[in-house]
Order: C-alpha cells, then structure tokens, then sequence
C-alpha cells in the first residue's frame, strides 16, 4: 500500500515531526510493506530523519505524481486547518486533498485540531472538501463542533483524545 502524507512536516516542529512518526511507525504495524512518500519543506531532512521518503511540497509535479501513486492520502495532524497564521496554508492544505479526491484516493483527517478559521474563502474551502473526505480523526471535542458549525457533517469523526 502506498501511503501519501500532507502535513507541516520538515519545518523543525517537533510536534509534528512527532506525529509523523507516530503515523508511520503505526501504520508499519499494521501493514509491513506500507510505503510512504511524505509531503516536505525539507526533503532530505525528513528523509534522513524519518527514513522515508519525501518530496518537496511545493512542487506540483512531484505532488501530482505521488497522489496519482498512492492507493491512500492521510492529512495530518496538528493544527494544519487553520488561517491565523497564514492566509494561503489553509488553501494549500485543502488543495492538496481536493487533487486526491479529484484522482480518485481515499483521504483521511489524522488527528487535526481544526481552527480558527475566520476567511470566508477558508471556510468555504473546508467544508466543500471536508464533506468528502473518508474518514476524520479530531485530537478534541472543540473541533468537532467547529467543523459542525462550518457545514461538515458527511465523514464519521472520531474524537481521538
């Protein structure tokens, strides 16, 4: 199975350097020959770091190619559904999930904390594309209720903590 992961990885965030390890090595667990392509700031820091591979994830081709590869995108974790610290993070975020859905891939939420989302744009975006994702895993209650209250209510949620 090949496993495509979007996230702020290869940014020196620990917590999500973190999560990304957490991801892999249990999803290794459970499926011994998953293959993972990690979307990165940093391609060969997160190579060398996580032992798997990576592109960088701003380059369309590359992005392209992997998500047409992959049988499974997971986005996540962390607070990457947001628009406070950057008005285009959110787009590229969701961006990246609309392309997978658009090529066909299953896509999961992985352990988000979603919001604050205050753009209008923001909000449309995310609950056009978080109405077709397959599955949510929310790290709180609160974002349970944020996505409600933005219009999401297609995917199962699940409350992870």
């Amino acid at each position: 199975m090949r496993i495509a992961l979007s996230g702020y990885y290869g940014f020196d965030n620990a917590g999500d350097e973190a999560l990304l390890s957490a991801i892999t090595s249990t999803i290794k667990k459970l499926e011994p020959a998953a293959d993972f392509v990690v979307f990165s700031g940093h391609p060969r820091k997160t190579s060398s770091l996580h032992g798997i591979r990576a592109v960088y994830y701003l380059h369309p081709g590359q992005i392209l190619r992997e998500l047409f590869r992959a049988d499974l995108l997971i986005s996540g974790g962390g607070s990457i559904f947001q628009d406070i610290t950057s008005a285009r993070s959110l787009p590229y975020y969701i961006s990246v999930v609309a392309l997978a859905k658009f090529l066909g891939k299953p896509v999961i939420f992985y352990a988000q904390g979603v919001g604050p989302i205050n753009r209008s744009l923001s909000k449309f975006l995310m609950r056009l594309v978080g109405n077709r994702v397959d599955l949510i895993t929310l790290r709180d209650h609160d974002s349970a209720v944020y996505l409600e209250r933005l219009g999401v209510s297609r995917p199962p949620m699940i409350i992870t903590s």
